[in-house]
Parts: C-alpha cells; sequence; structure tokens
C-alpha cells in the first residue's frame, strides 16, 4: 500500500520531538509497505518518538494493538483471590486469598507461552490449585497444588501449551 495521507500534513515533513525532519515521501512508503497502513502511520502524527526509534519502526509487520500490548508490562501479573479463570496471556499468577482454597484454571496453556511463574502469596495452607484445561505443566500433569506461602512453580510454556518446568520452590504437587 502507498502512503497517501498523514492525518493533514505535508507527507514530507515530521516533526519529531520538537525538531522538524525531512521525511521523503519513499521513506514514508517504506514505512507503510513494511506493514504500517496510514491509520497507523496516523498515530505517528504529533507523536513524541526519537529518529532511532522511527527507524525501528522501518519494515515492522506487527499491528499497534500487538505493539501497545508488547510494552505494556501492566498486565503481565494477575493476583488471583478466588476461584476463577486467569486471564490469558499474563505471565505470573499470584495466589493469595485468606479465605480457603483458591480454584484457578487456564483455558490453554499456549496463550501464555514462554517464562510463566504460579506463586503463592498469602500464608495460608488450604491447598491452592491451578488446572490447565489444555496444555501440561510437565508433559504429563495438568494440576498445581501449591499449600505454603512462597510456593512457586516457574516453567516454559512452548507454542503448543507444553510445558517444562524450570524450578519448582517449595514443594509444589503436580497431578
Amino acid at each position: 500500500m502507498a502512503f497517501t495521507h498523514f492525518s493533514g500534513v505535508d507527507a514530507e515533513v515530521l516533526a519529531i520531538n520538537g525538531t522538524t525532519l525531512t521525511v521523503t515521501a519513499a521513506e514514508l512508503n517504506a514505512l507503510s509497505s513494511g506493514g504500517l497502513d496510514s491509520t497507523e502511520l496516523a498515530i505517528l502524527d504529533g507523536a513524541t518518538v526519537t529518529t532511532a526509534e522511527l527507524n525501528i519502526l522501518d519494515g515492522c509487520t506487527c499491528t499497534y494493538a500487538e505493539l501497545n500490548n508488547a510494552a505494556d508490562v501492566s498486565a503481565r501479573v494477575e493476583e488471583v483471590t478466588a476461584s476463577g479463570a486467569v486471564t490469558a496471556g499474563v505471565q505470573s499468577v499470584e495466589l493469595n486469598t485468606a479465605a480457603g482454597a483458591i480454584a484457578a484454571t487456564i483455558a490453554d496453556a499456549s496463550t501464555h507461552q514462554g517464562l510463566f511463574i504460579v506463586k503463592q502469596t498469602d500464608a495460608g495452607t488450604d491447598g491452592h490449585t491451578l488446572t490447565l484445561t489444555a496444555g501440561t505443566w510437565d508433559g504429563t500433569n495438568n494440576v498445581a497444588t501449591l499449600d505454603a506461602q512462597n510456593e512457586a512453580l516457574i516453567v516454559y510454556f512452548d507454542s503448543a501449551g507444553n510445558g517444562t518446568i524450570v524450578e519448582n520452590v517449595g514443594s509444589v504437587a503436580l497431578s
């Protein structure tokens, strides 16, 4: 897709951090052919990015939502205080309640690929469980039971949701 519109701004002038840079139409077209469309390029209008950051976008094939998600670290840890489903995509779960055992579930471990941690943060001994509906912790087991403060399971989930245990801190039981 050739670049045709830059949110009402001259296509060859771009202000970055208050400095006007001359950007050729060919350079803008290179950004759009690298995966950015005119809507995504319009987001750059008025953005405070450095020349180096703009150069990183050259050839970028991710969507704005994907880029925003990768940069947002606020949603990587989820504290679970009651039984229920864990949000897809979080990388760490903290089980924390003084009101009995938590029965948490992950629908599909492949939506948590990469390093994943589950940790009990409360001082109880009730036996919180985290069950994988699809995927396993270690190739066999899909239920992890934590029953002491600071017990944790660190696992690597591959793209298919197959887990490899990196570390079992304390004595997290698997079944």
